[in-house]
């Protein structure tokens, strides 16, 4: 396929806030392009793909559905699935969008270790795409119900997998009040793969999908 010219930044596919945040940080420019997926939908798969398989899925889904609104330009996707190891497998960890469902959702999860498996897709100016995965381990301390309480109705956290942000718990800590951060561990490449747009990952994706800006990797 022929490559067209590569007009403006980067498109995200993406609504996420913290996705566009952590990029800016990183300086690195794009335009945002939500894209019209209902990653829900997809839960199904969780058992035939394996969660790093149904990260790429759904984060290529996403790229896919933005693609074609800007050709000749280079199109990032992400998704990140959480993954909690139950008797029978594993569960998904979601955004649970009420005070009783964070909380719930947290309380299953004291005292455990989970993984937050991120799928990244890069589409290339000349349309073909690049995949990879990165996995944070996550390990929460023990912590009770009434803290879980305490956390949800301070930090609201419902746009959120798993209903946790890192950065509640540096707010906790920096406070040195009563309050402490669930999380006790955090393993992984780097910090910005639990934020779920992990940026090693990405750099090297877009260098091999030759995005302007971003240099070819040594073989």
């Amino acid at each position: 396929m022929s490559s067209a010219p590569q007009d403006g930044p980067l498109v995200l596919a993406s609504g996420s806030r913290y996705r566009a945040a952590l990029l800016a940080e990183a300086g690195i420019e794009v335009a945002i392009d939500p894209p019209d997926v209902d990653e829900r939908a997809f839960d199904v798969l969780l058992e035939r793909l394996g969660p790093d398989g149904l990260a790429v899925e759904l984060a290529l889904r996403k790229a896919l559905d933005v693609a074609p609104r800007h050709p000749g330009r280079t199109v990032v996707a992400a998704d990140q699935v959480g993954v909690l190891p139950t008797g029978g497998g594993v569960e998904l960890l979601t955004k649970r969008p009420t005070v009783e469902g964070a909380v719930a959702q947290l309380v299953a999860m004291s005292g455990t270790t989970h993984r937050l498996v991120n799928g990244v897709v890069v589409i290339g100016p000349g349309g073909t795409w690049h995949s990879g995965v990165d996995v944070q381990v996550v390990t929460m301390r023990s912590y009770t119900e009434d803290e879980a309480r305490a956390y949800v109705e301070r930090f609201e956290p419902f746009d959120t997998s798993g209903s946790y942000r890192l950065e509640d718990g540096d707010v906790l800590v920096r406070e040195g009040g009563p309050g402490a951060a669930l999380v006790a561990s955090v393993a992984g490449e780097h910090a910005s793969g639990v934020v779920g747009l992990p940026l090693p990952l990405l750099r090297r994706l877009l260098a091999d999908a030759a995005a302007p800006g971003f240099s070819p990797r040594e073989p």
